[in-house]
């Protein structure tokens, strides 16, 4: 029996290369895989880089979602389904809602797959695939197999992902992971990541983990195992790691040369919208950058904008914080409404949504806002949100943080990094721009 794998990709404009920023590796794809049974026969289509065989001889279909590519998903579970094929959806967005997922498959997965996936693949074998299976809370796997996409490693980004820990045990209104995980964090066995960090080629590793600092004994014990190794790595965290001064400069020893970390907004009133005003608690925010700044640590600082408080002041305030503290690189996002969240409901409410279901709708395009904001038009949010953005990827913004770079890190492959990665963002902002969600991804691959 054959099981056919398949990530589809967000979307691209006709005639053009899917972004080489996004062509990180499929992590997910990997852990699936680890937990099929050996007796299965499997393959693996990545919509990013290669067209999909919609003929092709397999059995069952599974195809992972996330809200940016659900419209690509559904096209593609339809295809199959039209030639007779079963299909099963799973992942965030599937998870978020999973009625609406239920119409374009003939089962969904519900939540995280490592204890239900064996159970939902007997019951296909045996003709009782049920429509939806519902996955606990947890993350129980040992290692990735990457085995799957082994003839496609060199058309990704080389940085080798390993997820550390899910969810986090903050509650941020706007986050769709604080919603599904109820504000807990559950992490891996440290000797199951070591392991899988051996394994890998690149030197470069980002550990997924929403908030790794979140159980301080797992942190401190990760660390060390790391130090032992010599690796670049890179993780999410909160600004609350920076009172932790033991904690901070071990993760330096370990190898952390970048962490990003989620600020959102600058203004008070925002964060408490967001339920984030927790942040202002910690104390002076200059003075807990710097401190990460002091160690050798770079900081992907990043921003969302379109919170009730916000206008173009705003903007301007967030670039001048940007600059003085030279950031590594920041992003600088609209609001991006996700369903089943807080906000949602909240803007919902207040009839704000201009599209209830964005990430279905036809000609929706990336960086298109679907609510109305208090104090600018959608048409300028968007338009602020690349303008500044453009602001601070400008040459003359790069070279006078590239000198700053060099001072605070001696590694070349970090400063070999910051240029490739800045000057990319510079010239893929405009390529962003207007990119339609799920469109022009059954041309041929280039």
């Amino acid at each position: 029996m054959k099981i056919t794998f398949i990530l589809p990709a967000i979307g691209k404009k006709t005639k053009e290369k899917y972004l080489t920023s996004w062509l990180m590796e499929p992590l997910t794809i990997a852990v699936l895989n680890s937990m099929i049974p050996a007796k299965f026969e499997r393959e693996f289509y990545d919509d990013r880089i290669e067209n999909i065989n919609y003929n092709t001889d397999t059995d069952l279909v599974l195809i992972t979602t996330e809200t940016y590519t659900v419209k690509r998903a559904y096209y593609i579970a339809s295809q199959f389904r039209q030639r007779g094929k079963k299909v099963i959806l799973g992942g965030y967005h599937t998870t978020l809602l999973p009625e609406e997922a239920m119409e374009y498959a003939d089962a969904v997965i519900v939540g995280n797959a490592d204890k239900i996936i064996t159970q939902v693949l007997e019951d296909f074998e045996n003709g009782e695939l049920k429509p939806r299976y519902d996955g606990e809370t947890c993350i129980a796997y040992k290692m990735p197999d990457r085995s799957i996409y082994a003839n496609k490693v060199k058309k990704y980004l080389p940085v080798s992902l390993v997820e550390t820990g899910r969810g986090c045990y903050h509650n941020c209104e706007f986050c769709s992971i604080a919603g599904y995980y109820h504000s807990r964090y559950i992490h891996r066995d440290v000797s199951d990541i070591i392991n899988e960090v051996k394994a890998c080629k690149h030197k470069i590793f980002f550990f997924v983990d929403d908030s790794i600092f979140s159980d301080k004994v797992f942190a401190k014990e990760l660390f060390l195992e790391l130090k032992k190794l010599d690796i670049i790595w890179t993780t999410q965290i909160t600004l609350d790691i920076a009172k932790d001064d033991e904690m901070l400069t071990l993760m330096k020893e370990s190898g952390c040369e970048m962490v990003l970390i989620g600020f959102e907004s600058i203004e008070a009133d925002n964060l408490r919208q967001m339920n984030k005003e927790w942040t202002d608690r910690l104390g002076e925010r200059d003075e807990l950058i710097q401190k990460i700044h002091e160690v050798g640590i770079s900081i992907y600082a990043s921003f969302v904008f379109g919170f009730d408080s916000d206008n173009e002041e705003t903007f301007q305030r967030t670039l001048e914080f940007c600059q003085r503290h030279e950031f590594f690189v920041v992003a600088f996002n609209h609001l991006l409404i996700f369903p089943s969240t807080k906000t949602y409901d909240h803007f919902k409410g207040e009839k704000r949504l201009i599209s209830e279901n964005w990430w279905l709708q036809d000609g929706y395009t990336f960086g298109t806002v679907t609510f109305t904001p208090k104090q600018m038009t959608p048409e300028e949010l968007r338009g602020y949100c690349k303008e500044y953005r453009k602001r601070y990827f400008s040459f003359s913004s790069i070279w006078k943080r590239g000198k700053t770079m060099g001072r605070r890190s001696k590694r070349i492959l970090m400063n070999l990094a910051y240029w490739m990665i800045n000057v990319l963002f510079h010239f893929e902002i405009d390529k962003r721009s207007g990119i339609p969600v799920g469109e022009n991804l059954e041309e041929e691959k280039k």
